[in-house]
C-alpha cells in the first residue's frame, strides 16, 4: 500500500464531550489527522502533565491485524530512549478506542515549516538532517527501521532540535514474524526507498534514501521526484536518478550535492553503509536549526504530511521582492514633502495649492457596511464524497484560516499543493465556509491573494451543504488580479462559501492558491 503525502494538520477541534481514556488520559483538542489515526492534545491526570493522545480510527481498530501494527508500534517505540526520538509512555484499549500516549512536542513539523518558508537556509537543513540521522542511527543499532521517514513525522521544538516521530510502520529486523504481507509498501510515495517499492526486505538504508528525500526538498524546496499519482511517483525512482541538488538550487555547494546524490542511489549497497555515516558526512555543511516563530504543533498521525505551499514563503517572498520598488519610491516621497515644505515656507506655493493626502471623502457608509467576520466563523470546505470525483479528506489547512482576518496582508490561508491546476483530478475545487452568524444582505466583497490568475467564486446558501451544487453562485473571478471588489447585489444569505477552482497556480513542486484577506459588506435581514 503506497500512501500518497497529504495534509494532515487537522483544525482546532473542541471535543463535543469529556473523553477520559485509561481512567486518566482527558482528551482536549484534535490537533492531527491522518490515514490511520487522529492526534489528540489530552491531560494525563495522573501525572498531570500535557501528552499526546493518538487514537487509531474506529473502522481501523475493527481490524485485528491494524491493531496488532498498531500495538506493535508501542513495543518498537518503548526501547527507543534517545533524546532525538519522541518517547511513547503508555498505550491501550479503550471500549470506543485503541491508542497510543506519546510526548508532546512544543513546535512544528518540518512539513509545516517547509509550507511557511519554502525552502531553509542550507546550514538548517543540515543540522535537522544530521540530527534525524543521530537518532535514526540508534534505532537501527537497536534492530528497528523507521520505514516513513518523512516532513510531517519531523517534529521542530523552539530551540530548533529536531525529533522523529511515529514508528507506526517500523519493523523489527530481526524478527522472524512479519506482519507487512509480500507486495505490500508501506511507506509514503514520495520518500519510500526504491527496495521498498520492489517489496524487498529493508533495513537502515530505506530510511537513509528517504532522510535524503527529505534533506533535498527541505534545501531547494521541491521533492527529488513528482507525479500526478503516488504510484507514479514511487515508480519513477526505479528507473532514473532525480536532478542533481545543485541544478535545482545552484548555490548549493557541490560537496553536499555529492553527499546527498550518494545517499540517494537506487541501489542500497551504494549509499552510505549506515545513517552514522549519512550524518558524518553532513558535517562541514552542518549550521544552527531552524529558528522557530510559529504557535505550537505536535507529532504527527501516521501522516502523509502535506501537499504544502510556501504560504510563509510567498508573503516573505512578496514583501521582499516588493522592496526592490518600494525603497526608491519611498525615497522621492520623502523628496516630495520635503520639496512642498520649502515651497510652504518660501511662499513659491500656497498651502491651498497642495493636494491634500488625507482621505478626506471616505465613504462612512461603506465602512459601516462592513460584516464583522472571526477566525472561529471559519471552517475549510473540502467535501470527501463528491461525485465524479475522489474526494477530498475533511481538512484544508485549516490552521490557516485565520489569517484570511487577521488584518495582516503578508499572510494567507492557501489550499494544498496539488499535481496539476486541476486538482489532480481528486475534487472539483476547494475552500472556506463563513457563518455570518445570522441572515445578511450582501451588497459586495473585497479578495486579495499572493497569487494573482487564480480562480474562485462566491457562493451563498442560508444552511451550509456538503455539495457545492447546492450553493448559489453570486460571484466569479477566473484569473484573479491581487485585489478584486465584488459586487454581490444584495443577494441573501447566512452562509458564504469562497470556493478555489480550477485553475490553480503553477509554482515549484506543485499547484495551489492562496487569499491574504476576504472582506464582506452588508447589512443583517
Amino acid at each position: 500500500m503506497l500512501e500518497d503525502d497529504r495534509a494532515t494538520q487537522a483544525p482546532a477541534e473542541a471535543l463535543p464531550f469529556r473523553r477520559v481514556l485509561g481512567g486518566r488520559y482527558l482528551l482536549e483538542q484534535r490537533i492531527a489527522f491522518g490515514g490511520m489515526a487522529s492526534v489528540w492534545r489530552a491531560h494525563d491526570e495522573t501525572l498531570r502533565r500535557t501528552v499526546a493522545v493518538k487514537l487509531l480510527h474506529d473502522h481501523l481498530a475493527a481490524d485485528e491485524g491494524l491493531r496488532e501494527r498498531f500495538r506493535r508500534e508501542a513495543v518498537a517505540a518503548a526501547k527507543l530512549g534517545h533524546p532525538g526520538i519522541v518517547g511513547l509512555y503508555d498505550t491501550g484499549e479503550h471500549p470506543e478506542a485503541t491508542y497510543l500516549v506519546m510526548a508532546y512536542v512544543e513546535g512544528p513539523t518540518l512539513r509545516e515549516l517547509l509550507a511557511e518558508r519554502g525552502r531553509l537556509e542550507i546550514g538548517e537543513a543540515a543540522a535537522v538532517t544530521a540530527q534525524v540521522a543521530e537518532a535514526l542511527s540508534y534505532a537501527h543499532a537497536r534492530g528497528l527501521v523507521h520505514r516513513d521517514v518523512k516532513p510531517a513525522n519531523i517534529l521542530l521544538e523552539t530551540d530548533g532540535s529536531a525529533k522523529i516521530a511515529d514508528f507506526g510502520i517500523a519493523k523489527v529486523a530481526e524478527s522472524a514474524r512479519d506482519l507487512t504481507q509480500t507486495g505490500t509498501v508501506l511507506g509514503t510515495a514520495a520518500y519510500v526507498a526504491p527496495e521498498q517499492v520492489r517489496g524487498e526486505p529493508v533495513d537502515g538504508r530505506a530510511d537513509e534514501y528517504a532522510l535524503a528525500c527529505v534533506l533535498y526538498e527541505a534545501v531547494s524546496g521541491r521533492r527529488p521526484f513528482e507525479a500526478e499519482s503516488a504510484m507514479t511517483m514511487a515508480a519513477q525512482r526505479l528507473n532514473e536518478d532525480p536532478l542533481p541538488l545543485r541544478a535545482v538550487r545552484p548555490d548549493v555547494p557541490r560537496g553536499l550535492d555529492d553527499v546527498v546524490m550518494t545517499a540517494l542511489a537506487r541501489e542500497p549497497d551504494d549509499r552510505y553503509p549506515d545513517l552514522a555515516a549519512f550524518a558524518r558526512a553532513l558535517e562541514p555543511w552542518v549550521g544552527s536549526g531552524p529558528a522557530i516563530e510559529r504557535a505550537p504543533a505536535t507529532v504527527g498521525a501516521d501522516a502523509e504530511g502535506e501537499e504544502a505551499a510556501p504560504v510563509g514563503g510567498l508573503s516573505r517572498g512578496f514583501l521582499r521582492s516588493e522592496r526592490t520598488w518600494l525603497a526608491p519610491i519611498t525615497a522621492l516621497l520623502v523628496v516630495a514633502v520635503a520639496l512642498v515644505a520649502v515651497g510652504l515656507a518660501t511662499g513659491v506655493l500656497e498651502s491651498a495649492s497642495v493636494p491634500t493626502l488625507a482621505a478626506t471623502a471616505v465613504d462612512e457608509s461603506a465602512q459601516e457596511a462592513a460584516v464583522p467576520l472571526e477566525a472561529d466563523a471559519l471552517t475549510a470546505f473540502d467535501p470527501e464524497d463528491v461525485e465524479g470525483f475522489v474526494g477530498g479528506d475533511g481538512i484544508e489547512n485549516d490552521e490557516l484560516l485565520p489569517n484570511l482576518v487577521d488584518g495582516d496582508p503578508s499572510t494567507a490561508w492557501r489550499t494544498e499543493r496539488y499535481d496539476d491546476p486541476g486538482f489532480g483530478n481528486l475534487k472539483p475545487g476547494v475552500g472556506v465556509v463563513i457563518d455570518l452568524g445570522g441572515a445578511h444582505a450582501l451588497t459586495g466583497a473585497e479578495v486579495t491573494t499572493p497569487t494573482e490568475g487564480m480562480s474562485f467564486e462566491l457562493r451563498v446558501a442560508e444552511e451550509p451543504h456538503d455539495d457545492a451544487e447546492a450553493w448559489e453562485v453570486a460571484a466569479r473571478v477566473d484569473g484573479a488580479e491581487a485585489e478584486e471588489a465584488l459586487d454581490l447585489d444584495g443577494v441573501a444569505a447566512r452562509y458564504v462559501l469562497l470556493y478555489v477552482v480550477p485553475d490553480l497556480v503553477v509554482e515549484d513542486g506543485g499547484a495551489l492558491a492562496a487569499v491574504s484577506s476576504l472582506e464582506l459588506r452588508g447589512e443583517p435581514l
